[in-house]
């Protein structure tokens, strides 16, 4: 797993680079703007001109220099340089007097009539490709004046664009779209390691298509967050060759209501499909019946009443317990959470509905954390209902939200979005592995079935929880390969998820 950084760890990593390991920032300004040219000689190779535009700080630094380099290929290339020329960095006017001296055209604000769009049209209407070298990381207010102008002019060009490190107009860390307008990239190249705003908020989709590249910056600290790649996969252990199905992790889906029977299929079949010996549904007696015809590999139990004899003897039986999905919030559903919160020896799980019943009484919750793991899965309204915070502000500060919420509860959040942010006590990690066909219904039942049977197969919960999320977007992205976006049903994810494990 590579790490995912903010603007603030970034900058600390740049500072370190230079002045504690003694690489010049000129050094790495070079490497930089060799790595966005090879990207556009590979990418775009048809592209004989190009249009560059340039701020005032280290950003408009790399894109002169990639100018240059480019210029030195053939290219034919023309730089905008945009902003006042007194507040210009100095790695930037270094670049600058060095492209002066190579031949490269380019146009200070002094040379221009005005920032418009018709000025910007006269003067780069024949390039192929533009570069966004406006602002990288830390841009804290959206773009105004000619920054708004260059970004409205490459976004209507219908022409590609690159953007330097970050599309300019969005937040470094939440990805928010800070102004009326931003950049819509075709194509990132950041540097060093991936930013966490280029996969959240708007900026997910500005950002393009993305490519991390080595320029000799180097993160020292171990308490960063990661972003998941397969590597995660290593941690879900093979099934030995001495197993039987009672070894290989017994699962309790309490799942389903009076009237709903797909969300217990889904998590119980997903939970089987992820190599858990034996899973048994505890739903309501109306579903048995469409239980046993679709589903014969699972043990089922229903009930009509509460019965708290009967759920003790159903969660004393299992080594990992899912609870939630398609429960209904009815006062039979609330006993029966409260009693797997007062009497659980083994993880939990806690999903859809019942997550909508422990923001009733938050106290349940801190009653199972205080024995056993606990894994909650709310996506953004769940979220809401549970830490009283609005989804527009949990949406551009996701990270914070789950780990806040984690830590005060003692659990483990895995909370659901376009990308999604694992939270416990200790680590951070980012899941980006998923596409939009994941937004079918039963998809987080999906989830909650995978991460259930990670943690009946003994995983800890931060690791089933990783992983879990892990292999579902993995999963998704697979099946849309054949099923297509608006085709993905939650059955095609299920189907998948054998590639993905041993």
């Amino acid at each position: 797993m590579n790490k995912i950084l903010s603007a603030a760890e970034m900058k600390a990593c740049d500072s370190e680079t230079i002045e504690r390991f003694g690489v010049p920032g000129l050094v790495l300004m070079e490497r930089a703007a060799l790595a966005v040219c090879d990207t556009i000689l590979k990418e775009y190779p048809s592209a004989k001109n190009i249009g560059v535009f340039c701020g005032p700080g280290n950003n408009g630094g790399d894109g002169v220099a990639v100018a240059r380099i480019l210029h030195n290929k053939g290219v034919g290339v023309k730089v905008m340089m945009l902003g006042d020329a007194k507040r210009y960095s100095e790695s930037l006017r270094h670049e600058l007097k060095i492209a002066v001296n190579y031949g490269v055209e380019i146009i200070y604000p002094w040379n221009v009539d005005d920032y418009s769009l018709k000025e910007f049209t006269k003067l780069f209407s024949h390039c192929d490709l533009y570069v966004d070298a406006m602002f990288g990381i830390g841009l804290t207010r959206g773009l105004g004046g000619e920054y708004e102008t260059a970004a409205i002019f490459m976004n209507e060009s219908e022409k590609p664009t690159v953007a330097v490190d970050m599309p300019s107009g969005f937040d470094t860390d939440s990805g928010k779209l800070l102004g009326e307008i931003g950049v819509q990239a075709d194509r990132t190249v950041t540097f060093g390691y991936m930013k966490k705003g280029l996969i959240l908020g708007e900026c997910k989709v500005a950002s393009g298509n993305i490519s991390v590249e080595d320029v000799g910056i180097y993160n020292t600290k171990e308490d960063t967050a990661k972003l998941l790649d397969d590597t995660i996969l290593k941690g879900v252990k093979p099934r030995p060759v001495t197993a039987n199905k009672g070894t290989c992790g017994k699962v309790l889906v309490i799942a389903g209501s009076e009237s709903i029977y797909g969300a217990c299929y889904l998590a119980a079949q997903a939970a089987l499909v992820t190599g858990s010996g034996l899973v048994k549904i505890y739903t309501h007696a109306n579903n048995i019946e469409a239980i046993q015809q679709a589903l014969p590999e699972t043990m089922y139990k229903g009930y009509t009443a509460f019965d708290e004899t009967e759920v003790l003897e159903q969660i004393n039986w299992a080594d990992s317990i899912i609870l939630g999905p398609g429960f209904g919030t009815s006062d039979l559903s609330m006993s029966i959470l409260e009693t797997v919160a007062r009497n659980s020896k083994v993880p939990v799980i806690v999903d859809a509905d019942g997550l909508n019943l422990l923001a009733k009484n938050i106290e349940m919750l801190n009653d199972m954390t205080a024995r056993v793991p606990v894994v909650l899965t709310p996506h953004l309204k769940e979220m809401e209902r549970l830490c009283n915070i609005p989804v527009s502000e949990i949406n551009y500060d996701m990270e914070n939200v789950a780990k806040s919420f984690a830590a005060t509860h003692n659990c483990t959040v895995v909370l659901k979005n376009f990308t999604t942010v694992i939270a416990n006590v200790n680590t951070i990690f980012y899941c980006n592995s998923g596409n939009q066909g994941l937004a079918t219904p039963g998809s987080g039942d999906v989830l909650a079935g995978i991460i259930g049977a990670l943690l009946g197969q003994k995983m800890e919960a931060e690791e089933a929880a990783a992983a879990g999320a892990y292999i579902h977007g993995a999963a998704g992205t697979i099946a849309t390969y054949e099923k297509g976006i608006k085709g993905l049903l939650a059955r095609d994810i299920i189907a998948q998820i054998p590639q993905l494990l041993d």
